[in-house]
């Protein structure tokens, strides 16, 4: 049987905007979420991980909305890691109604990065079952490239912005990225993470042609969105 993981969701009217769309960030919270309750729920959580020194890290997350959901009502949010190399793991996610249709399609990329070095890591660390074979959305995750970047704004990390390793939530820069270029909604998100940013750095925000976003520091990439 493939390793599957399920948690029920629903979700409040503060996580819709003024259309009446999900925002963007919940749905990455709500990923986010269950990633780590699957991890801990193997062994594979923030305190056994941090006992070796050891970190998840996130590089890159897509999701596409291809159905409404609503505040109130009780979905089904369903999780599998996929391994695909000695050093990476995808993840997929699916949001479901209560008949079983899928409103939400999500995949992303991970590893684990020693805590100290900073550096990734191949480790021993797996999930216990079979992995599901067949990806979520087939044709990947795009690496987002940002060109012709235009100023659009400045954000300074607050202590409301941070993580369980006191670095800036990745969901965080989903909002950062909407803000800048101007959108509540959106059907499809593109997100690449390049690297960290703590309390008190300033981020400088970019916008691109064809709904790209990015995020600086100190003249470094630290994150590229592309919304759709």
């Amino acid at each position: 049987m493939y390793i599957h993981y399920t948690m029920p969701l629903r979700f409040a009217e503060a996580d819709f905007t003024a259309a009446g769309t999900v925002r963007a960030s919940r749905v990455l919270h709500a990923f986010q979420d269950i990633a780590r309750a699957h991890a801990s729920s193997a062994g594979l959580g923030f305190d056994e991980l941090m006992a070796r020194n050891l970190i998840w890290v996130i590089t890159k997350y897509r999701f596409r909305v291809t159905g409404a959901v609503e505040p109130g009502t009780d979905y089904t949010l369903l999780s599998y890691p996929r391994r695909t190399g000695s050093l990476i793991y995808d993840r997929d996610f699916h949001i479901l109604a209560p008949t079983g249709e899928e409103l939400i399609t999500g995949a992303s990329q991970w590893c684990i990065v020693n805590a100290v070095t900073r550096h990734v890591e191949q480790t021993d660390l797996d999930f216990p079952g079979v992995y599901n074979p067949e990806p979520a959305m087939p044709e990947g995750i795009a690496r987002i490239r940002p060109r012709e970047l235009a100023p659009a704004g400045r954000h300074t990390v607050t202590g409301a912005d941070l993580d369980e390793n006191d670095h800036t939530n990745n969901c965080r820069y989903a909002d950062m990225a909407l803000e800048v270029l101007g959108r509540e909604s959106v059907r499809e998100l593109t997100m690449n993470f390049a690297a960290e940013t703590r309390l008190g750095d300033e981020i400088e925000l970019f916008t691109g042609p064809g709904g790209i976003a990015a995020g600086k520091h100190n003249g470094e990439l630290v994150f590229s969105a592309r919304a759709e």
